[in-house]
């Protein structure tokens, strides 16, 4: 059987790490990328240029060229915790899913599986554990990129009722290998912390889980998942004091032991945010969303992933290693 692998954001945190381990498993590749952005990608994969959220330059994409089995993994989507709202962040993880999704029906795609977040998911009082939820809703979420994946999977997850075999992931903060670009707001934390550019903590924390991991999930999902479901692909929490002094540890540097409040945390977050944006540094890391991100309910379960499909995610502290710079 002549099997082909669609892959959107191949050039991403994820698709990176997942194209990696398709070529290791002998795998045929297609991925979709914007014009001029596939120059890394490694020789021997099918690269086709295009946009999401143009409808009509997926159509290449989506040809079936005599495959007999079509898996499609949907990992693109704009990441930000900014506060300005950015209309890009609407159009390529909403109506870009939308566009992949009506695709992969119309072109009659074997298997689906779509790439959401955890941040999709409406949030618990504490101590409760999140678990997955069978429908999503903007209204639910905090944030801009929250909102836009809860209204994506929800698109993905009507599609399901139609009939398209697809599954949704939810990762959590992802963190590991694989970010070529340190585009990932949590990798380029990591780095300024090891640089000593970040020397306190905030209060609080989050699940972060790795990269590896969550495409051993995606895979794991493909041949196992059932259709319409949705699995959370969490790692393990951990607060951002003890995630500084492990890092610190790593490079023989001396733990810390102050912590930002949450409340003095609030204040300066809109300062720090506008001083980055001027300086036009890259994304800035300090925002209100990322403080009020930390101060969220952040414990999530992955019971229905372990028991479907065996996902088990690996020790923290190799995850945190494998992010170094």
């Amino acid at each position: 059987m002549k099997k082909l692998y669609l892959i959107t954001g191949a050039t991403g945190h994820v698709g990176t790490i997942l194209v990696s381990e398709l070529i290791k498993r002998g795998e045929q590749i297609r991925a979709l990328v914007l014009p001029g952005h596939g120059t890394h990608l490694p020789q021997g994969i099918d690269v086709v240029e295009g946009d999401i959220t143009e409808e009509n330059s997926l159509v290449p994409f989506f040809n079936r060229n005599g495959y007999d089995r079509i898996t499609l993994i949907h990992c693109a989507a704009l990441i930000t915790v900014a506060s300005e709202l950015d209309p890009r962040v609407w159009s390529i993880n909403v109506q870009g899913t939308e566009n992949v999704m009506r695709q992969a029906y119309a072109t009659g795609v074997d298997r689906v599986i779509y790439v959401s977040s955890v941040h999709a998911i409406p949030e618990k009082p504490e101590p409760e554990v999140i678990t997955e939820v069978n429908h999503f809703s903007p209204d639910l979420v905090h944030g801009q990129y929250a909102k836009s994946k809860a209204a994506a999977a929800q698109k993905v997850l009507d599609y399901a009722e139609k009939g398209l075999n697809v599954s949704i992931v939810h990762p959590s903060g992802i963190i590991g290998p694989g970010d070529v670009q340190t585009r990932n707001h949590m990798i380029r934390t990591i780095h300024a912390i090891a640089k000593g550019t970040i020397p306190v903590a905030l209060h609080g924390g989050y699940d972060f889980v790795d990269s590896r991991d969550v495409v051993e999930g995606i895979l794991a999902c493909e041949e196992k998942g059932r259709a319409g479901e949705c699995y959370i692909l969490n790692g393990h929490y951990i607060t951002v004091s003890d995630l500084l002094n492990i890092i610190r540890k790593m490079r023989g540097k001396a733990v810390r032991k102050t912590v930002l409040p949450h409340s003095m945390a609030k204040v300066f977050a809109p300062a720090a945010e506008r001083i980055s944006i001027l300086l036009k540094r890259p994304s800035p890391l300090f925002t209100p969303y990322s403080v009020y991100t930390l101060n969220t309910n952040g414990h999530f379960s992955h019971e229905k992933a372990s028991k479907e499909f065996d996902y088990e995610p690996r020790d923290i502290v190799e995850s945190i290693r494998a992010s170094l710079p």
